[in-house]
């Protein structure tokens, strides 16, 4: 009984450690994946603004916009609006198969954030 009585607080103290580490690996985001398509970003290294293009799957591509701002694509936010952008680009896309022209998806996800 004092043995059991010693090792009761070990115990306890692991199951709160298993507890605790099984939940935050639960809790971790996913990836942001595109569910169709993808982007690619060019900021040349003195420029002061960033090309935006959209491509298919099949690498072709759907839409290119030039916004007169720097994109930090490490960033998880940023990288949600650019595939918020995406998939309105693709949305047209399959509707028409055209490249859409001066829609500024792009800049309007961006808007009023410095």
């Amino acid at each position: 009984m004092n043995m059991i009585a010693k090792l009761r607080p070990i115990l306890i103290a692991t199951l709160f450690v298993l507890a605790t580490v099984t939940t935050y690996a639960q809790s971790k985001r996913a990836p942001i994946v595109a569910r169709e398509g993808f982007w690619v970003t060019e900021t040349p290294a003195k420029g002061q603004y960033t090309i935006v293009r959209f491509y298919t799957n099949q690498n072709q591509l759907v839409y290119e916009e030039t916004i007169e701002r720097r994109l930090n694509i490490a960033r998880q936010q940023t990288k949600r609006q650019l595939n918020t952008a995406l998939e309105q680009a693709m949305f047209v896309w399959n509707a028409t198969h055209k490249v859409p022209t001066e829609r500024q998806w792009v800049a309007a996800q961006f808007a009023g954030r410095r």
